[in-house]
């Protein structure tokens, strides 16, 4: 269920987590022998007003998208979970010949759910599909511009749009939707005035996960040596531009 060599986001630039992640898809997942069905679910605030999308690619060349509202009470995670139900569905009734699919969700805590027992109304519609194909739960990291996953995130918003039902709210519900409702807003301070780029720059200065090849070759085994490119000395993160050629600018 997880990506290969996939490093925590602010350790690893969003270009590396989609290569690898498209790699690994590619690798275990092949688009000739395997349905490949994103899924994504979202809310206004985390409360309100959700929606489900789910965008579905099949090895004869075609594809299939959905996008539904999911209520004017609903959570993330509530709507993630009617996104994979909606996905399951379209699976159930697809007349496609493949007989492996893979679902594929940044959603981990709603993959995670079923081996607890929980979300029994979803581990029915994927028991149903299993009658028919194999099925395999796939995780994905967030916002690195995975083309499905964006696609099935658009959806999601489409489906946020749309009319919303005053739907029925279990007792987790509620508690999941109250302390959203009164979590205190992060604060805008300079840190989260920077741009994206800049934020995950700052975090490798931190914590000293960057790419020069002092890190690179004794934490991390990418690089043979730690010698800067000049020759002269390691390559740190007190190397002056001075002292090594290949930082001057």
């Amino acid at each position: 269920m997880t990506v290969p060599q996939i490093a925590p986001k602010d350790c690893q630039s969003d270009h590396a987590r989609r290569s690898l992640t498209l790699a690994m898809i590619a690798d275990q997942y092949p688009c000739e022998s395997w349905i490949h069905v994103y899924t994504d679910g979202s809310a206004t605030d985390a409360v309100a007003n959700g929606g489900a999308g789910v965008y579905a690619s099949f090895p004869e060349g075609h594809t299939t998208t959905a996008n539904i509202p999911t209520g004017k009470h609903c959570s993330n995670y509530s709507a993630e979970i009617q996104a994979l139900v909606q996905a399951a569905s379209i699976i159930q009734e697809s007349s496609s010949e493949c007989l492996q699919v893979v679902f594929l969700t940044d959603a981990l805590s709603v993959l995670e759910a079923p081996a607890g027992g929980k979300l029994p109304h979803l581990m029915e519609k994927l028991h149903n599909v299993e009658q028919q194909r194999r099925v395999v739960l796939q995780w994905l990291p967030a916002q690195c511009g995975i083309p499905g996953n964006e696609r099935a995130d658009k959806l999601a918003k489409l489906g946020a749009q749309g009319d919303q039902t005053d739907n029925p709210v279990s007792f987790m519900e509620k508690k999941t939707l109250i302390k959203a409702a009164f979590r205190p807003q992060k604060r805008k301070d300079d840190y989260h005035l920077l741009t994206r780029h800049e934020q995950v720059v700052l975090m490798r200065l931190r914590t000293g996960h960057h790419r020069l090849n002092a890190h690179l070759s004794q934490k991390i085994k990418l690089v043979p040596s730690p010698t800067c490119s000049c020759g002269l000395e390691d390559q740190l993160l007190n190397t002056s531009s001075s002292d090594a050629p290949s930082l001057r600018v």
